[in-house]
């Protein structure tokens, strides 16, 4: 199986666009619900619609690599349901540069994102560009995020990825958030690039 069949589900146009807008309505869902004072009877009417929509998708459920999730190449982030928007801007020279907003769903406080989802946006950014680095799947050996501003919700933030050097299977990898001057965040990664007993899409033990 190659790196980019992993990646893959294989959708035409039409029905990654479908894909697409599915995700984006979840995401505003997330939003909404994050916002929401509670309301007794609002909340029972959407568990009862959640627990009819898992009762339906539940026997429907398949394999990895027969998934969307994550899969259509087509959109940003793979189409990937759990993760913010990351919009492409510029690739090219081992380095990539995009744009996030992160929603109320992200929000950790003080309308600030919480920092495990700046640190997931890291992960997914710097992995992607190393494992296209490496034209194989990568795994995370470590990854450490430094906080040097708070990094705001509803704002269109950029995002920089770039390799900051390879050796052999060690894959090493820096990024940054910022809003416009300000730094909001930075990180330094390292991946491993899989051995062939390894393999892709075997479930890790």
């Amino acid at each position: 199986m190659s790196w980019e069949s992993y990646f893959s589900a294989g959708l035409d146009r039409d029905d990654a666009d479908a894909w697409g807008q599915m995700v984006s309505d979840l995401r505003g869902l997330h939003d909404a619900i994050a916002a929401l004072p509670f309301d007794r009877a609002v909340v029972d009417e959407l568990a009862a619609d959640l627990r009819g929509w898992r009762e339906k998708l539940e026997p429907k459920a398949g394999e990895e690599l027969e998934q969307a999730n994550g899969r259509v190449q087509q959109l940003p982030m793979r189409g990937h349901a759990m993760l913010p928007e990351f919009v492409v801007r510029s690739t090219g020279g081992g380095r990539v540069d995009g744009t996030v907003t992160f929603g109320r769903y992200f929000m950790g406080g003080g309308m600030a994102v919480h920092g495990g989802a700046v640190t997931l946006i890291f992960d997914e950014v710097l992995g992607i560009l190393a494992s296209a680095e490496a034209r194989t799947i990568t795994r995370t050996a470590y990854l450490h995020t430094d906080y040097r501003a708070l990094t705001p919700i509803d704002v269109e933030l950029t995002v920089s990825a770039w390799i900051d050097r390879v050796e052999g299977r060690k894959i090493f990898v820096k990024g940054e958030i910022r809003r416009g001057d300000v730094r909001c965040a930075e990180a330094e990664a390292l991946f491993l690039q899989l051995t062939p007993e390894q393999g892709l899409g075997k479930r890790a033990e």
